[in-house]
This record gives C-alpha cells, sequence and structure tokens, in this order.
C-alpha cells in the first residue's frame, strides 16, 4: 500500500490526517479530490487540491477565490460531499480511489462516509486510510495481506452472507453477521487472511502495524 501514484485521493472534510500512511497516499497521489469544508485542512498540510466538488456551503472565501478555477460546482441535496466526489471521480473514469480525511470528528459522519465505501465497490477499486488503519470493502471473496499479530475486524452488510476465514485467530465458520460486534476485534495469525463469502459486500478494517 505504499504507491499511490496511480492512486486518485479523495480529500474528506473530517479530522485532518496525522498518521504517516495516509499523508502519504496525499503526498504521491495522482491528483487529489477535495470536499469543499476541506480545502483549508488540505492547505495547511502543505497540498493543493486539482478538483474541489461539493455545494460549496462550507468553502472558506479566500479558497474559493484562490481556487475557482478548479471547482466543480455540485448543488444537488440528497448526496453529501463525499458522494458528489465519487461521482466526480467515475465521470472522469478515475477508478483506484483512497479516501483520506473521513473519520474522526462527529460519529454519525464517520459511519456515512463509511457506508459509501460498500456503495461504490461494485463500481471503484477504493480504500479508506484513518489514522489507525485501512477499510478496505469486498464485493466478493479475497486475501488480504496481514501480518501475524495484526488486528482486524469484519463488517456485514448482509444478514444473510455466511462467513468462512483462514488465518485468523478466533475462525469465522460460517457465521451470519446480523450486528457489526460479531467479527470485530480479531487478529491475524498468518501473512495472509482469506475470507470466502457469497453475498456481501463485506467491510473489513486493518489496523496499522506497530513498528
Amino acid at each position: 500500500m505504499n504507491d499511490f501514484s496511480n492512486k486518485t485521493v479523495i480529500f474528506a472534510n473530517g479530522v485532518k490526517p496525522e498518521h504517516a500512511v495516509p499523508l502519504q497516499a496525499v503526498k504521491s497521489a495522482a491528483r487529489i479530490i477535495c470536499c469543499d469544508g476541506a480545502v483549508d485542512k488540505l492547505v495547511e498540510l502543505g497540498f493543493q487540491p486539482d478538483l474541489i466538488t461539493g455545494d460549496m456551503d462550507s468553502i472558506s472565501d479566500s479558497a474559493r477565490e484562490l481556487y475557482k478555477e478548479r471547482i466543480v460546482l455540485d448543488l444537488s441535496q440528497d448526496r453529501n460531499d463525499l458522494t458528489k466526489a465519487f461521482k466526480l471521480c467515475l465521470k472522469h473514469g478515475w477508478h483506484d480511489i483512497v479516501v483520506v480525511g473521513a473519520t474522526g470528528g462527529r460519529e454519525d459522519h464517520t459511519l456515512g462516509n463509511l457506508s459509501l465505501l460498500v456503495d461504490f465497490v461494485r463500481q471503484v477499486n477504493v480504500v479508506l486510510l484513518s489514522d489507525s488503519g485501512v477499510f478496505i470493502p469486498l464485493r466478493e471473496s479475497a486475501a488480504l495481506v496481514a501480518e501475524s499479530g495484526q488486528q482486524i475486524s469484519i463488517f456485514s452488510f448482509d444478514s444473510n452472507c455466511a462467513l468462512f476465514s483462514t488465518g485468523l485467530k478466533y475462525p469465522l465458520n460460517g457465521i451470519k453477521i446480523n450486528r457489526w460486534w460479531q467479527a470485530a476485534l480479531n487478529e491475524a495469525v498468518a501473512e495472509s487472511v482469506k475470507l470466502d463469502f457469497e453475498g456481501g459486500p463485506l467491510l473489513v478494517f486493518l489496523a496499522y502495524v506497530i513498528v
């Protein structure tokens, strides 16, 4: 996950990232799409937006003037700014996406942003980087690279989805996840964690490994 040079970063208006991984993603991205109110946070980190989208209700006057040629106005009230950023990426054919700055602050915003990963997983390749780990939506069975001892949580958006695993400290043997806590707080015991399921999608959280 260290090479972000072909990725489009969506910089959202949550808490400004501090961890090295999301900061590296912003630094080396092919382009940065900024949700409108997040522009000043991005600039404070020393980066510039390539495009800014949203209804411009929370952008500062100075940023609005400075980046007026980069603004893609979207006044739709039936979707949030992160959704608008996803739609803008799809319009331009940018399908490898890393979301940064979408967590922290109000918990309802964080939950909404996480759910969007699942909404768009069948249209784009996307991960969300927080200051504690990476969220990966899965539309089909997959093997994830991990390290022994790495913390992992799995959330299902399909209560009829039977989930099987290998490489976890607490194996999942056909469990159907009806509550988000049921497959959370697990741990990798191998360099690959295999998740087999039909249905879904799933949302997987892998905590960063402290070295």
